[in-house]
């Protein structure tokens, strides 16, 4: 009786985990786009106007909509418009995201990512 009642636990822990990890999706990630990391794209103008794909933390975001984040991979931050999505994306700080876009390179020169996929988890 009681393995019976510990194999339940377990089974209802392991769902509720599985339910915790779901991830969501907007747009959509462009998987042929390359994985690069934030300072490459930040110390070299040739990703501009390229597809990318990056990943990291959400560590800032737009309080009032969620139009834009910046992404920390540990190498350094990006600036990740979410404007081409056009959705305002829940309070997400801390998750992990993984977005493909295209690098854009402003007047003054700063890099930023114009999403057209995002996923949360």
């Amino acid at each position: 009786m009681r393995l019976n009642t510990f194999f339940a636990l377990f089974v209802c822990v392991a769902i509720g985990a599985a339910a915790c990890a779901k991830k969501e999706t907007y747009g959509t990630i462009d998987k042929s786009a390359p994985a690069v990391k934030v300072k490459d794209v930040l110390l070299s103008d040739a990703y501009g106007g390229k597809t990318v794909r990056m990943s990291g933390t959400i560590v800032l975001q737009c309080a009032s909509t969620g139009c834009w984040f910046f992404l920390d991979d540990g190498t350094g931050r990006m600036f990740v418009d979410l404007q081409g999505l056009g959705l305002g994306l829940p309070q997400r700080g801390g998750k992990k995201a993984l977005v493909s876009g295209t690098v854009i390179i402003d007047g003054e020169g700063q890099a930023k990512l114009a999403a057209k996929g995002l996923e949360v988890s």
